[in-house]
């Protein structure tokens, strides 16, 4: 079972990082949101932004989410999507390479894969890896245990980051929340992620299509566990491709759930009367 209350609790961070531009850096109001939220902000995530087929983004150097700590030493990495998932959908390869990650085993998504290894504190090429990051703030006992979240793109980097903070700081069982997630690797990542991850909660809109690729076929990708799927009730969100995948219809379809009307649709995504 989940606790859709607190599922949502952690889409909301996510849509924190989703709401800062790309290239400019977190100011007073997201702090501010980050704090009214029960955390207090840390230091934010770059990366290089998702290369794919039609666009390489050479040189580009992103914000990728943030991490911050609560009252109870409770660190939370929330990681957003990019726009250029969408791009990366029409890409006809969908490659494999070895996992990036210390003492896991398994082949993963090459584009992932890139924009994991390129997570880190700062815009500068060279500094703290995110996992080493979340492994000093775990040292230093600032921080006791784990959460990654994140969304789209997002997803599959919370997956990765996840099993990397399992598998090599103190963190033995870090809890993860991930909303449209692509599959992030084939069957024997899969089983390696299962097998180190218990509290991992994989949150799917039934009509998105994002998490149903890469496909398995030629490739044996796999997704991770455990799958939560949303149903979008027939006539109130609009069959787009676009809006099924929005963080605010994941919202929506988790307010739902727990009876609230708290979490509104995107204009457009709403049908017309």
């Amino acid at each position: 079972m989940i606790d859709w209350n607190v599922a949502i609790g952690y889409a909301t961070l996510v849509q924190i990082a989703e709401g800062v531009d790309p290239t400019a850096d977190y100011g007073a109001a997201e702090i501010a949101s980050i704090q009214a939220a029960g955390y207090s902000f840390l230091q934010p995530l770059y990366g290089d932004d998702l290369a794919t087929d039609v666009d390489p983004h050479i040189g580009d150097i992103v914000s990728f989410g943030f991490l911050a700590v609560s009252a109870a030493q409770e660190l939370v990495a929330a990681i957003r999507g990019t726009s250029t998932i969408l791009e990366w959908l029409h890409d006809a390869s969908f490659l494999m390479v070895p996992c990036p990650i210390n003492g896991a085993h398994g082949l993963t998504e090459d584009g992932f894969t890139a924009v994991y290894k390129s997570l880190r504190i700062t815009r500068a090429n060279g500094s703290l890896a995110a996992k080493d990051s979340v492994k000093s703030y775990l040292d230093t006992g600032a921080a006791t245990k784990v959460t990654v979240c994140g969304h789209s793109l997002g997803g599959a980097l919370a997956t990765l980051l996840t099993l990397d903070v399992a598998l090599n700081t103190s963190c033995r069982e870090p809890v993860s929340y991930t909303y449209a997630s692509p599959r992030t690797g084939d069957h024997i990542f899969a089983s390696a992620y299962n097998a180190s991850i218990a509290a991992s909660n994989r949150i799917v809109n039934r009509l998105d299509l994002v998490p149903q690729l890469p496909p398995i076929l030629p490739l044996p990708y796999e997704h991770v566990n455990t799958k939560f799927e949303l149903k979008p009730p027939a006539g109130k969100i609009n069959l787009d491709i676009v809006c099924m995948h929005h963080l605010t219809t994941y919202l929506w379809l988790m307010a739902q759930q727990v009876g609230s009307n708290a979490y509104p649709l995107n204009s457009e995504c709403v049908p017309a009367p």
